[in-house]
């Protein structure tokens, strides 16, 4: 196995790990009672982490049966897109200081440009097939 794919396995378990935390903190917290937009801050920063660490690990997982640069240019985005988007929305949710607040907009275009990539397998495939069949 690779570095690459060794890091991407570390990144998913303590990001699991971190979710599943951070997420159980939240349930208990008395803080988010008195602040509701907080809450609904950190629930949209939890729900995207959710998803994307899913969707970073189906792309491991399928890295096992295609092999595609576009896998890895996806799961790159996946990860920017967790560090800056979901992690800059639990630092504001938990602490209302928009430091890093500009950071949460370049997480969620990581995120799109993570799924965009995709394409590039239909179409790096079909770029081969095209070559086999000339």
């Amino acid at each position: 196995m690779s570095a690459v794919y060794r890091l991407l396995w570390l990144f998913i378990g303590v990001n699991g790990a971190t979710f599943v935390g951070l997420s159980a903190y939240a349930s208990h917290a008395s803080y988010f009672v008195d602040n509701p937009q907080l809450l609904a801050i950190f629930e949209s920063a939890s729900n995207q982490h959710a998803i994307h660490l899913l969707a970073l690990l189906t792309l491991v997982f399928i890295s096992f049966l295609i092999r595609s640069r576009w896998l890895l240019v996806s799961a790159g985005f996946f990860t920017l897109g967790i560090v800056l988007f979901s992690f800059t929305l639990y630092l504001f949710s938990f602490t209302g200081v928009k430091i890093a607040g500009f950071l949460t907009p370049i997480g969620g275009v990581c995120f799109m440009l993570g799924w965009l990539s995709l394409i590039g397998i239909a179409w790096g495939e079909k770029q081969s097939t095209e070559r086999l069949n000339e």
